[in-house]
């Protein structure tokens, strides 16, 4: 049991499985209770009982889909004009396929989760951070945010909106003594990657061996927080490749993005 002083709430979406839920076991690691937030009850409930037995702290579970535009009125009404200390917005999706081929309905979701619901929690809960002087936020892109993403298009784009957003939030809010910080991990062993599995993409780049295990990345995302950094590429190999790309032609970024993810099923 954890005997550190509480170090005040912290709110984690997508805390049921991979990257959020490590970076919630951290949090709770260092005294926060936490509140965690995602769509899978069953989850969030093994996940909540495992942080109480183990750290000593309250863990709250808020089962609700973050797809949906009244995503933000629920999770506000549980923290009931709580202060929070750390938000972690990590709840994302990638829809992977021919952008004219994707289901309107899926698409629409991706985007309100991973650009909508961001950024209305980050202005909601921002703002009693802002008028109480301190809060730390954490958002979690992609290395896909730095080029274009030709079958992940969207998704791509919206990590970009994800890196663009939090750096200028960080800028806004430096003065009231909030930090926000924009962490961007490349392939992650973790469920999100069952699409690109299913397509049959088989490339160095992608392979399940290479992949960095959600530990790792929430280590790193944590680490970023505390130097209050502003944004941080996940791992040597991702940044370079990740930096590269402003070196050349952004038409051939492009292109070698497409050659790198077109599955065999798919042909020009």
């Amino acid at each position: 049991m954890n005997d550190a002083k509480k170090a005040g709430l912290a709110v984690v979406t997508g805390a049921s499985t991979g990257i959020g839920r490590e970076i919630a076991l951290r949090l709770a690691k260092r005294g926060h209770d936490v509140m965690l937030v995602s769509r899978s009850q069953g989850a969030l409930d093994e996940l909540a009982g495992e942080i109480r037995g183990t750290h000593g702290v309250a863990a709250e579970v808020v089962a609700v889909d973050l797809s949906t535009l009244d995503a933000l009125p629920q999770v506000l009404a549980a923290l009931d004009g709580r202060p929070v200390e750390v938000l972690v917005n990590n709840a994302g999706v990638g829809l992977y396929g021919e952008h004219a081929k994707l289901e309107a309905a899926a698409l629409e979701r991706m985007l309100v989760l991973n650009v909508v619901t961001l950024t209305t929690l980050c202005q909601a809960i921002g703002a009693g951070m802002r008028d109480r002087g301190r809060g730390r936020i954490l958002n979690i892109a992609s290395t896909a945010a730095y080029q274009p993403v030709p079958y992940m298009a969207a998704y791509g784009a919206s990590k970009s909106y994800v890196l663009n957003f939090s750096e200028a939030l960080a800028k806004e809010l430096e003065d009231f003594g909030v930090t926000v910080s924009c962490v961007s991990p490349g392939p992650t062993d973790t469920p999100f990657f069952a699409d690109m599995d299913r397509a049959g993409i088989a490339n160095k780049h992608f392979a399940k061996e290479g992949r960095t295990s959600a530990g790792e990345v929430a280590d790193v995302a944590l680490a970023a927080l505390d130097a209050r950094v502003l944004s941080k590429l996940v791992g040597t190999g991702n940044a370079l490749l990740a930096w590269s790309t402003r070196l050349v032609p952004r038409a051939m970024v492009a292109s070698m993005s497409k050659d790198l993810l077109r599955a065999p099923a798919i042909r020009g």
